[in-house]
């Protein structure tokens, strides 16, 4: 797992697929969790912890971590927190962009929700095996692919639109053009950078495995008559 700062604060990205986490901490105790959902245009996948069950006990240990980080951020009363630069990093998940919300309710009690506006991988990574979560959450890393090539492309489509309307004849709405393709251009690089750390990340895991199948016993079929 890493906790990896980014160069661009202020990266956003449409369309894609958010994974919330709720929780609550009680006045001077732990925060626990209460529900994590995943969010997409569709649909909502919700997994509800009726019990008390503290941050070390839903996730693995390096997503519990990475969580404990992005929470220690919070100074205990009603605000909103912004760590756009934050990515957790496991093999088969990424999840980036993270924003806090809290609100402190009267009796003392904290009410907190996470949300990684960034979603790489399967989700069921996140959580601890003796839960039971399965690959019930689909793999969202060909949807941001997508969403990152439709950002590579659409500066270029957009500059072929400009140049077709005269927007690029002056030299003020050629400066303006270039600003916009260079806040872009950051977010992109962003994107890029974390699929690339993803794929890799990935297929590092999937050597053992490999290997694994490549050491198994040889087993001949015989037909006897």
């Amino acid at each position: 797992m890493k906790l990896v700062s980014q160069s661009d604060p202020n990266t956003t990205l449409a369309g894609g697929h958010r994974f919330v986490v709720n929780l609550i901490a009680e006045p001077d105790g732990p925060a626990e969790v209460r529900s994590c959902e995943v969010i997409g245009e569709h649909h909502r996948n919700r997994f509800s912890f009726p019990s008390r069950v503290s941050v070390d006990e839903v996730f693995v240990p390096e997503v519990a971590h990475g969580v404990t980080q992005c929470l220690s951020a919070l100074s205990n009363t009603t605000e909103v927190v912004s760590l756009p630069s934050v990515t957790i990093e496991i093999p088969g998940l990424s999840l980036a962009k993270a924003h806090l919300i809290t609100t402190l309710a009267d009796d003392g009690n904290l009410g907190i929700i996470l949300r990684f506006k960034m979603v790489l991988g399967g989700v069921n990574r996140a959580f601890r095996p003796e839960l039971g979560i399965e690959d019930s959450v689909s793999d969202q890393t060909s949807h941001m692919s997508a969403l990152v090539l439709t950002d590579i492309v659409m500066p270029f489509l957009d500059l072929c639109t400009a140049a077709e309307n005269g927007g690029l004849d002056t030299s003020k709405g050629l400066e303006s053009f270039i600003d916009t393709l260079i806040d872009r251009s950051q977010d992109v690089r962003f994107q890029a950078e974390l699929i690339k750390r993803f794929v890799a990340a990935a297929a590092e895991a999937d050597v053992p495995k490999k290997a694994r199948i490549a050491n198994r016993p040889k087993i001949e079929l015989i037909s006897r008559r």
